[in-house]
């Protein structure tokens, strides 16, 4: 998939700086934006396991301790209701990354076509008299087709971007519970006798885990911001390149 990145994303001239030369490097832009913050999470599902199997031994090991392991017990109930919400963050962020691949890869295969489409009309513009009306009219609704389908594909990454700030929300209160989670163990571990360190390793442990998720939240934060900032951006440009005539479209700085 990361092979694709380097053939979908191939970044248009640096001079380009017509309105589809901005859509098309914004486009670009919203879409490694997307693809950076999908990727910090790149290791949910493997640390939401990791936690799984954890909150198994932390049962096991209450239940070695009687009486003294009951409320680490119970904290292990809880410790996997927060493995099913990383568990379904996880599927989720994988879902949408998929449909950010394929849209942005549509995107610019549209963008493609409106260039050779804007080359077309400029020409018919210049030889008018070997063109009829019903050829030049054709070739406007086609770009004006694939503008809209161009606007249809932004739309939707810029949405897959703020779904990805709300799953991203979800793991900030597992986070919060988690942290929670790992101090109540380690407050349980000072009384629990003979099992004190096999406690405090379990609390340990979590808190490894929190500062995991901590780490990717820190790392997609930023990204998911510009993403949707971009997101906006390139739409609002879009929009006005719907209204704008084939030689508007391929000057600069219009």
């Amino acid at each position: 998939m990361d092979t694709e990145l380097s053939t979908v994303a191939a970044k248009p001239g640096a001079a380009d700086r017509t309105p589809l030369g901005r859509i098309q490097a914004d486009t670009n832009q919203l879409f490694l934006k997307c693809l950076f913050s999908f990727n910090s999470f790149g290791n949910l599902g493997e640390l939401s396991e990791n936690m799984r199997i954890l909150s198994l031994n932390a049962e096991l090991a209450a239940g070695r301790a009687g009486n003294q392991g009951n409320a680490v017990r119970a904290l292990t109930q809880y410790t996997r209701e927060l493995v099913s919400r990383l568990n379904a963050v996880s599927r989720s962020m994988l879902s949408l990354k998929s449909e950010t691949y394929n849209q942005s890869a549509s995107a610019l295969r549209v963008l493609h076509q409106l260039r050779l489409l804007n080359r077309a009309l400029e020409e018919m513009g210049k030889r008018k008299s070997q063109f009829g009306k019903v050829a030049l009219d054709k070739t406007t609704r086609s770009r004006a087709d694939k503008l809209s389908f161009l606007l249809e594909n932004i739309q939707g990454m810029t949405r897959n971007a703020n779904r990805l700030a709300v799953e991203a929300d979800q793991v900030s209160e597992v986070v919060t519970q988690a942290g929670s989670i790992a101090t109540n163990i380690a407050i349980e571990a000072s009384s629990a006798g003979d099992h004190e360190a096999e406690f405090d390793q379990v609390a340990k442990t979590m808190r490894g885990y929190v500062a995991q998720l901590h780490q990717m939240l820190d790392l997609s934060s930023g990204p998911i911001r510009d993403a949707e900032a971009i997101g906006s951006s390139v739409q609002a440009l879009t929009r006005q390149s719907l209204g704008k005539t084939p030689s508007l479209l391929t000057s600069p700085n219009v």
